[in-house]
């Protein structure tokens, strides 16, 4: 792009012309010895010696302001150096970033390499889409922007559908760590590694970008952990939660997360459980601010408690999983609109979680009333159940397990164990002698299914 024409987009009063190609546009008070070839200064006033040095370094022109005195003219004609006034209307710090955003645009990182590049970058921050379009503008790559969890957060070209989990490299793909997810790029290896250097500097500042979120977040992850856990006693004011942007008409739910377990009751491993709650903790903010919606994060028992607003909560779950791990078991609580019975939901989650095994959630609305019930019992009492009832090992547990799935058929309950019916009726008679009453007594069949259900959990727990 050239002096004139990029004066002229940018509604600047064109002065003098000058073929040289403008590759940076910079301003200040004193122009710095280090300009790349090409660039444009901008300047409020015109001190004496400005024109002159812009010459020696191979500037492409000046822009100032509404004014240029007639010396200012004769040098910049004598030096071939492009001239354009600004009006009025427009600030210096406006026609700044949109020159230089037009300059990026145009130019591409070739001639940015020198100085700016990291100035754009920086200027597009805000904005991770802009990122990586600019990205995608430069190289010519595709490009995209992946969460921890999986989920596509921007991106632009042609993209596949399954994008790398981890950071590394392939024939045909680099994936950078940046930020709480990965900056992947798609293409040739040759065009991957002439773009490397591009693409780690944008990884680090999209990363820097996320710790400086994290550090903002910090503060108000202290007040909504502090609602949550007097929500959780009873004792605060559901109308609270219309701070951090709750809908009374959206319902929410309470999950439950604990992360794998941590042998050991030394200092080392209370360290590491503390860390690993914190993970949890930290994934699960990330993830919501992504997903969009109001929540609350806390932590109690060396778990992760998480309450918000749902929408799909099925699906938030699984992703929710994906975020934080997938050796982390989740018990969530049925959909509630009242705050006042955040209690309830945190009981409802717990027994829900007892169900869950690592790397599985498991929703208490679709708990099995057994279980439900047998789940408020202890370890112990579970023991202590099915010790009482069901003292019967090997063989003979066995057969009674396969002959009550088939609800007492004869038939298929042998063919299963491929003994003769025969078999399976003195066996189990000798079950029932075990157990002290007929198998097709109410009372013995009620006690004998309850001690194979507390079994079962017992196993799975």
């Amino acid at each position: 792009m050239h002096f004139g024409t990029l004066a002229q987009a940018l509604g600047l009063e064109l002065l003098l012309d000058t073929p040289t190609p403008v590759a940076w546009v910079d301003a200040g008070v004193e122009a710095r010895p280090e300009l790349p070839r090409g660039t444009v200064w901008l300047a409020r006033r015109v001190p004496d010696g400005l024109v002159a040095h812009l010459a020696r370094v191979g500037a492409a022109g000046l822009w100032c302001g509404q004014e240029a005195s007639e010396a200012v003219l004769a040098a910049c004609r004598s030096h071939g150096l492009g001239l354009a006034l600004l009006p009025p209307w427009l600030s210096p710090e406006t026609v700044l970033a949109e020159a230089r955003e037009r300059v990026a645009e145009a130019e591409g990182p070739s001639a940015l390499a020198l100085a700016g590049m990291l100035e754009v970058l920086l200027a597009r921050m805000e904005r991770e889409r802009a990122v990586i379009e600019t990205l995608y503008r430069w190289l010519g790559l595709p490009i995209a922007l992946v969460s921890s969890w999986g989920q596509v957060l921007a991106w632009a070209g042609e993209v596949p559908r399954a994008h790398p989990r981890i950071p590394g490299g392939g024939p045909d793909y680099l994936a950078l760590p940046a930020g709480e997810g990965l900056l992947v790029a798609y293409g040739h290896r040759a065009e991957l590694e002439r773009a490397r250097s591009v693409l780690e500097l944008a990884a680090r500042l999209l990363k820097v970008r996320a710790l400086e979120e994290r550090v903002a977040r910090a503060e108000e992850e202290g007040l909504r952990g502090t609602l949550l856990d007097d929500l959780l006693v009873g004792e605060a004011d559901p109308e609270r939660a219309l701070a951090f942007g709750f809908d009374p008409l959206v319902p929410y739910v309470l999950a439950l997360v604990e992360p794998p377990p941590i042998p050991g009751r030394h200092r080392l491993a209370e360290a590491r459980r503390r860390e690993a709650l914190l993970h949890l903790r930290r994934e699960a903010v990330a993830y919501l601010e992504r997903l969009g919606v109001a929540y609350l994060v806390t932590g109690r028992g060396g778990r992760a408690v998480i309450l918000w607003q749902t929408h799909a909560t099925e699906r938030e779950v699984q992703a929710l999983i994906s975020a934080l791990g997938e050796a982390v078991r989740v018990g969530y609580s049925a959909p509630r609109f009242d705050l006042a019975e955040v209690p309830q939901a945190y009981r409802e989650a717990l027994i829900a979680l007892k169900t869950a095994r690592p790397g599985q959630y498991a929703d208490f609305t679709r708990l099995d009333p057994v279980a439900w019930v047998l789940l408020q019992q202890s370890p112990e009492d579970l023991r202590a159940l099915a010790e009482r009832f069901l003292p019967l090992e090997g063989k003979l547990l066995r057969t009674l397990e396969v002959y009550l799935a088939h609800e007492g058929d004869l038939t298929r309950a042998a063919a299963e164990l491929h003994v003769h019916p025969n078999t399976l009726r003195y066996r189990l008679g000798r079950i029932e002698a075990v157990l002290g009453g007929s198998l097709r007594a109410p009372e013995v069949l009620a006690q004998v299914y309850l001690a194979l259900r507390a079994r079962g959990l017992l196993e799975e727990g």
